[in-house]
């Protein structure tokens, strides 16, 4: 009855720490998923911008920074910097393949400001300095944007 009652103890006890660890091991296994999957998405989104394709790098950027750590200041200003920056240029094309309205593109601007303005405070907050003198750049050329 006694090695009953101790075998039921241990086997709950072990299971408890097999169960603690899997979870460990899972919960890791789920982040490093995410880390790379953002990686592997950013390494594309970048692709997709030098080939001009701002649609597409647009769309990505938009689908990844859900994906990203909110504690990860210093990657959210970066990416919300590029998606600025692809949302830009991605108007810029359609105003000169008159599929965009002046009023459009002006709207257009307007966001991509605040998303300029967010990516700014993040930079700030992670205290990155080179990152911040570019965004203060890219803010200042967005009033200077051709229409």
């Amino acid at each position: 009855m006694k090695n009953i009652v101790v075998t039921v103890i241990v086997g709950f006890i072990t299971g408890l720490i097999i169960s603690g660890i899997l979870f460990d091991i899972i919960k890791y296994v789920g982040k490093s998923f995410n880390r790379v999957y953002v990686a592997w998405n950013i390494s594309k989104a970048e692709k997709f911008y030098s080939n001009e394709r701002f649609s597409d790098t647009v769309s990505l950027y938009n689908k990844i920074i859900s994906k990203i750590d909110t504690s990860n200041k210093l990657l959210l200003a970066k990416i919300k910097n590029n998606l600025a920056l692809a949302m830009i240029e991605k108007t810029k094309k359609e105003l000169a393949d008159n599929n965009c309205s002046q009023e459009d593109f002006s709207t257009q601007i307007k966001l991509v400001s605040q998303i300029l303005d967010e990516a700014y405070n993040l930079a700030i907050e992670s205290k990155n300095k080179k990152l911040i003198s570019e965004l203060e750049q890219n803010k200042k050329s967005i009033i200077n944007v051709d229409k």
